[in-house]
């Protein structure tokens, strides 16, 4: 009985972050979009954040190529802040994985 509530906790948990990171990463590439002027910076965002399988995020580095960055060190001091989340986020989400995983089968 503990051990099923200690695991929902665990997959919720699990869900928070990675809806954080999906956030935080769309964030990323609208800024990034905006700056380099790219038409529809929001789609581009929702579509590089949402696939499972990083099709989007391929097809906007491909779009992404023919721009050039003019990066504010405002800009780049955001953007430095927000990949510093993402990676602390995704060292969370693995450590919650892998909690999640010794709990399932000890």
């Amino acid at each position: 009985m503990t051990q099923s509530i200690i695991l929902i906790l665990f997959l919720c948990l699990l869900l928070v972050v990675i809806v954080g990171v999906s956030y935080y990463f769309y964030s990323l590439v609208l800024i990034d979009a905006k700056n380099r002027g790219i038409k529809h910076p929001r789609f581009w965002s929702l579509l590089a954040a949402g696939g499972q399988n990083g099709s989007g995020l391929l097809l906007y580095l491909f779009n992404r190529r023919k721009t050039t960055s003019t990066l504010s060190p405002a800009e780049q001091q955001k953007l430095k802040r927000l990949k510093q989340k993402i990676y602390y986020l995704m060292l969370l989400l693995l450590f919650l994985f892998l909690s999640f995983i010794f709990l399932l089968f000890y």
